[in-house]
């Protein structure tokens, strides 16, 4: 297994539009890279990003088109030192109707000795953030080919199928183990812990064609494609949102409050929606462990003891993550509180394992939903999505 981030390794930095994902490459001599692609990148039937990238030795230069949760037209460059690590990087927002007008807004990243320096914003909503290591951080926005090109710009010289590469990711939220592993000779798996498991697909000269991040955070599968006028893209997504409106954020957050028993409830948990796509055992896969919602990990606060079918669970602040499977689930109560979802937390903090019983909905849950409800002298705590309702009962002794 070889490692991503050797000591005092220069770095190939990938980049983006804000700060949610970023890694750290270490530099290997590439042949010298001139290749120009698209990436649609689909969320169950609706396309959520297009992106129209060039990349020369001496320049990386991106164009994209975000939808959700308002349509923005977005570009990034970033030219290349010549060792191919980034010299600088910009990213810029404007108005998707008028795609070529004045910037709405940017961010620009610039190395000084060993430090990194942003600036987001512009005019009087500028601010400035500087962090250790030169390279080590810098902007990306998730699901790009931007961002898997320069993960496995490392990952070339592993031909052969098993070969591994380890790394760390940061972000605002921590540092994350980062995976990039061949798994046969045309794919490659990107596995990075807030994010989840993406597989890639390749040509033979290495260059990204494809993707699949079903299982992932993201959820996204993309597809290349030759050459577009992705100003007219802009345009076009920009009159959809005018006469339908905006897509909106796709994981809202919701709060279930519940008085059961005597005791004060609290779920707290993001609400991914169904998009047209088979959730269980697909976008959620059977017999692992599953974030239980979207974004900030789901929260449970109770301020009575609860007990279900014979677990205890003690007054307190948890997090909350199911392992599904068509017979049955299992709850997992987590004492680790305030991470990200994605993030699954050590079995050590596991202080409840608890059975749900699974069953087919009357129709379709096209958005996620948690409820408490009353039941006798205790409760039900009720999961439901797309054709399946899993619960948990319990008292408050």
């Amino acid at each position: 297994m070889k490692r991503l981030c050797p000591n005092n390794a220069p770095v190939v930095a990938f980049a983006a539009a804000a700060l949610t994902l970023a890694a750290c490459v270490p530099y290997r001599p590439a042949p010298a890279l001139a290749e120009r692609g698209v990436l649609f990148l689909r969320l169950g039937p609706d396309t959520m990003f297009v992106e129209r990238f060039e990349l020369t030795p001496e320049r990386l230069y991106v164009e994209s088109v975000v939808r959700p949760p308002r349509v923005i037209f977005r570009t990034l460059d970033a030219p290349l030192n010549a060792d191919g690590s980034f010299s600088s990087v910009r990213v810029a927002e404007f108005d998707a109707a008028h795609p070529r007008g004045p910037a709405r807004d940017s961010a620009v990243v610039t190395f000084s000795g060993d430090s990194t320096f942003y600036v987001f914003g512009m005019g009087d909503r500028k601010q400035s953030l500087r962090l250790p290591g030169r390279g080590d951080y810098v902007l990306s926005f998730p699901g790009t080919v931007t961002f898997l090109n320069h993960v496995l710009l490392a990952a070339r010289a592993t031909r052969a199928a098993g070969d591994s590469l380890t790394g760390t990711m940061t972000s605002r939220l921590g540092s994350f183990p980062l995976l990039v592993k061949r798994v046969a000779p045309d794919t490659v798996t990107v596995f990075a812990q807030i994010a989840g498991m993406m597989r890639v697909v390749l040509a033979p000269d290495g260059r990204v064609t494809g993707l699949d991040g079903t299982g992932s955070s993201l959820g996204v599968i993309g597809t290349r494609t030759n050459w577009i006028d992705i100003d007219s893209v802009a345009r076009a997504f920009s009159e959809d949102e005018r006469r339908a409106g905006a897509i909106g954020t796709l994981s809202l957050r919701d709060t279930v409050v519940a008085n059961v028993g005597g005791a004060q409830l609290l779920v707290d948990y993001g609400r991914p929606s169904k998009r047209g796509r088979v959730i269980f055992g697909n976008v959620v896969p059977f017999h692992r462990i599953w974030r239980t919602g979207a974004n900030l990990a789901t929260h449970l606060i109770t301020d009575r003891r609860l007990d279900f079918d014979g677990v205890s669970l003690p007054a307190g602040a948890y997090t909350l993550h199911t392992v599904p499977r068509a017979d049955g689930w299992t709850l997992l109560v987590s004492s680790q509180t305030a991470q990200w979802g994605s993030v699954t937390p050590d079995s050590a903090t596991f202080v409840a394992r608890i059975r749900m019983r699974a069953s087919r909905s009357p129709g379709v849950v096209e958005t996620f939903t948690i409820t408490v409800d009353r039941n006798g002298p205790g409760g039900v705590l009720r999961m439901a999505w797309d054709d399946t309702v899993a619960e948990a009962s319990f008292v408050v002794p």
